[in-house]
């Protein structure tokens, strides 16, 4: 969320201080420009003043050692020296040097003038003008200002002043300090939306995990409240959702558990007739055998009720270093009379593990699931108990047997569903329950025809 909030929030304004910065940059430098093509053209009309047009008209090719063709590119060359202008020269109309502080000749082309025809058109009309900005194969930057030089209402040349290098400096320079400011302000931009996005999504984030431990059933913490902004009153919602949540969860499991009282004072008292029955009828086997069925029944609803207590019963497990492998051995060996009976192989694959766990608590799981997993297998099946240590300490029960549809994973947590005629549907359930409350993670992998693999990782010690 924070970077697609970032993205629409930065990207649309990067744009735009790029957008700007572009038009500040060609802004800025068309102004210069104008400046610059003005300050050129006013050094060139200055220039017209301190010729001669007699003598600029007059001089031809050749008279380049002459005294007037001296005389008047020194006066150039001192104008150039305090303008600190790049050149300055006179052309004829055919756009001929006449004088050039530079290494042209009385009588050469021009070949820079040659680019600004049109400028000189309107020069040679009696107006002044400046070129446009261009920049040369080498980088070089050309610009001009030109002046009519008149005589007698007639004008007979045009002077021309080229820019310096300095000048273009500062477009260059300009150039640099926009850029280096927008960059300076796209990184503070980045930084100050980087946090602004973090300052939103921190709180959500938190509220995130907050309903991650409430759907996961520790309803006991309440969430802190940290503002009074939508987030704070999101927050707020989720603690009356929490509360309700925990009323309703407490009034549930004293139902069970006042459900499974009722029921086991009175199993007590049948169980007990039920042994009184069986000593009368001592001598009949067919009243014995009625009466045996009677007392299966009992152990039945003794489980039910067994069931109904621990999945009541609240969290709170006391943790404490457990060997996982003594307690697989352990399991395998209270289960191995069932596998036999059942004739199913019962496998262990067992190494040195630890994890933090309650030992009783884990001792049911196992049970739980390994009493399924010999009930999902037909006859010559195998079930194999294991627990490892890879990057977390884990239980893993595997079997052959009849595997499930992902239809059937997604139920076979839920309490009281069951595909068993006398199942109680809370034996799944309460091993879901247990490794919640040790703070583990249960996953199930299963295929119709290809057997079950169920994997508990504990935290480690």
């Amino acid at each position: 969320m924070r970077w697609r909030l970032l993205a629409a929030y930065l990207l649309p304004t990067l744009l735009l201080i790029g957008a700007f910065a572009i038009l500040v940059e060609r802004a800025a430098e068309q102004t210069l420009e104008m400046s610059l093509g003005r300050r050129l053209v006013s050094i060139a009309q200055a220039t017209t003043t301190l010729l001669r047009p007699d003598v600029v008209e007059f001089l031809a090719p050749g008279d380049d050692e002459s005294r007037s063709a001296r005389r008047l590119r020194l006066k150039l060359t001192r104008m150039l020296q305090i303008t600190g202008s790049a050149r300055i020269f006179v052309l004829d109309h055919e756009l001929r040097v006449k004088a050039d502080t530079h290494t042209g000749r009385i009588g050469d082309r021009h070949y820079h003038a040659e680019a600004d025809r049109l400028e000189l058109r309107h020069v040679f009309t009696g107006q002044s003008a400046s070129s446009v900005l261009f920049v040369g194969a080498g980088g070089a930057h050309f610009k001009a200002g030109y002046a009519p030089l008149m005589r007698e209402g007639k004008v007979i040349a045009a002077v021309g002043v080229e820019g310096s290098a300095a000048f273009f400096l500062i477009i260059k320079r300009l150039r640099v300090y926009l850029l280096l400011s927008a960059g300076v302000v796209a990184l503070l931009l980045i930084a100050v939306s980087f946090l602004a996005a973090r300052r939103i999504t921190r709180p959500l984030t938190q509220l995130a995990e907050e309903a991650t431990r409430i759907g996961a059933g520790q309803l006991e913490q309440p969430i802190v409240v940290r503002s009074a902004d939508e987030v704070g009153l999101l927050a707020s919602t989720m603690n009356e959702m929490r509360g309700a949540l925990r009323q309703r969860e407490e009034q549930m499991q004293m139902m069970l558990s006042g459900i499974a009282h009722e029921v086991r004072n009175p199993l007590g008292g049948i169980s007990l007739f039920a042994g009184l029955l069986r000593e009368e009828v001592s001598g009949n086997t067919e009243q014995q055998e009625m009466v045996h069925r009677i007392e299966r029944e009992l152990e039945h609803l003794e489980r039910v009720v067994d069931d109904f207590l621990t999945y009541a019963r609240h969290g709170g497990l006391q943790l404490s270093p457990v060997h996982l492998d003594t307690l697989v051995e352990e399991v395998a060996e209270v289960m191995c009379a069932d596998a036999q009976k059942a004739h199913i192989e019962l496998k262990l694959k067992t190494e040195p593990v630890r994890a933090l766990a309650n030992r009783e608590s884990l001792r049911r799981l196992l049970l739980n699931l390994v009493a399924n997993a010999i009930q999902a297998c037909d006859e010559g099946g195998r079930v194999t108990l294991e627990c490892a240590d890879a990057a977390t300490p884990t239980l893993r029960v595997d079997d052959n047997g009849k595997g499930m549809d992902e239809e059937l994973q997604a139920k076979v947590f839920q309490p009281f569903f069951t595909t068993r005629e006398k199942g109680t549907g809370l034996g799944l359930a309460i091993s879901h329950k247990i490794v919640t409350d040790h703070g583990g993670s249960l996953r199930i992998e299963s295929k119709p025809g290809e057997g079950t693999s169920i994997s508990v990782s504990l935290r480690p010690c």
